[in-house]
């Protein structure tokens, strides 16, 4: 089987035809196909699928490909591909076809389709289903939605792998409270279905930031062992919320059972996409199985028709402020820690937790990381001055400093100071 195009064919299409660019595109490849069939598909993550393992490609040169090259970012320091049109040869399975790419600009942004040529209807729409169905697979992985797409995400599935309840600093009641609520939920489906009952449940975590809200979700999608998707962002240049959480339920609806998870959920919902979230989340039988996690550190911008209704959220635990013996069992995590490294006094861990009484655990980390790292510095230069103990009780001051600050920053901009 051999298919050819000719090298300006995409340029010649575009530049000829004024009307809808898939139509012309399609029309032209029918005839340039001959006896093979052609078959349009949406959203084909063919390099996503090629990246599996499941298929082989071979980028040709006739039409001339349109490529653009990319960083990664920090975390993947190479440069990637992406291509604005292609022609591809794909061997899978045991047959060859082929998959143009073509994208072009709109007055809504940038629209991209492929279309498959093959021998027959039967082996372009097997290959469709098989991208779709192994590429939408989160696997190991997690499903990032942002820029109104989704995205695998190995990086947060893995780091979601090294979170775990053990290494949580919450009170044991509340904790074991969580971890029973939701493996009891998972393993009374039938309960729920005999009953009358649609299986689903609704969790927010509310509380000042750096106290444990997002290590609990993590430890809990772990816990849980099914498929987690994860809402980023709900903007977008072009397209409405509503547009936007209709994908995301939508997607999470054909994961189920599935937990679908919304960070700061305040930011991400308002008065203008309340109504329409407050519809997806009333959802009977289409969110069968569904379980959605959210946080906020500000439940007082939350509307009270999702916060205070059971059937939207129907548990809600609440990660105040640490208790003095909630911090001292914090920073005595950290002496155990850090017991080959330096000299931490029992006598130092206890007034530190006395004086750190509107600290976060977040804060609390700040405090030992930076005292253990300006020690370390002062321990190069041959500094002996200042005991480690010293040090950390000079960082606690400093945090206080720092945060005594900020709070009245946030009070002048509250009142509308300048």
């Amino acid at each position: 089987m051999s298919f050819e195009l000719s090298h300006d064919f995409l340029a010649d299409t575009f530049q000829s035809n004024s009307g809808d660019m898939a139509v012309a595109i399609e029309h032209a490849l029918v005839r340039a196909a001959g006896d093979l069939i052609v078959v349009g598909a949406k959203s084909l993550a063919l390099d996503q699928y090629e990246g599996l393992g499941l298929c082989e490609t071979k980028l040709l040169d006739h039409p001339r490909p349109i490529l653009q090259r990319y960083w990664g970012g920090e975390d993947q320091d190479s440069l990637f591909d992406s291509f604005q049109q292609s022609l591809r040869r794909v061997e899978w399975k045991a047959g060859t076809l082929y998959v143009l790419g073509a994208s072009w600009e709109t007055a809504c942004g940038r629209q991209g389709e492929h279309w498959i040529i093959a021998e027959s209807n039967e082996l372009a729409d097997e290959f469709i289903l098989d991208v779709a169905r192994k590429t939408n697979d989160p696997g190991d992985a997690m499903l990032v939605f942002s820029n109104a797409m989704w995205n695998r995400s190995t990086q947060l599935y893995q780091a979601v792998q090294k979170s775990g309840f053990e290494d949580l600093i919450l009170d044991e009641d509340l904790k074991s409270a969580i971890r029973a609520d939701f493996a009891q939920f998972l393993g009374a489906q039938q309960q729920y279905k005999d009953l009358g009952l649609a299986w689903r449940r609704g969790a927010l975590l509310i509380g000042p930031p750096g106290n444990g809200k997002t290590h609990c979700v993590r430890a809990l999608v772990k816990e849980l062992a099914v498929p987690s998707l994860y809402v980023q962002s709900l903007q977008h240049q072009y397209f409405q919320s509503e547009q936007l959480l209709q994908s995301v339920f939508e997607r999470a609806r054909e994961l189920r059972p599935c937990v679908l998870i919304f960070e700061d959920l305040d930011a991400l919902v308002d008065e203008r996409n309340q109504s329409f979230f407050l519809n997806q989340l009333d959802g009977f039988e289409k969110n069968d199985g569904l379980i959605v996690l959210a946080t906020t550190n500000h439940p007082e911008r939350i509307d009270s028709a999702i916060i205070d209704r059971p059937s939207r959220f129907d548990r809600k635990y609440h990660f105040d402020l640490p208790t003095v013996e909630r911090r001292k069992s914090f920073l005595q995590s950290w002496q155990q820690r850090l017991a080959d490294q330096v000299v931490w006094s029992e006598e130092s861990v206890q007034q530190l937790a006395q004086k750190t009484d509107d600290f976060s655990f977040a804060y609390l980390k700040e405090l030992v990381v930076s005292g253990l790292l300006g020690w370390l510095a002062q321990k190069a230069a041959n500094d002996s001055t200042m005991s480690f103990d010293q040090r950390l009780a000079e960082q606690q001051k400093l945090l206080r400093s720092q945060m005594m600050t900020r709070n009245t920053e946030q009070e002048c901009t509250s009142n509308g100071a300048g």
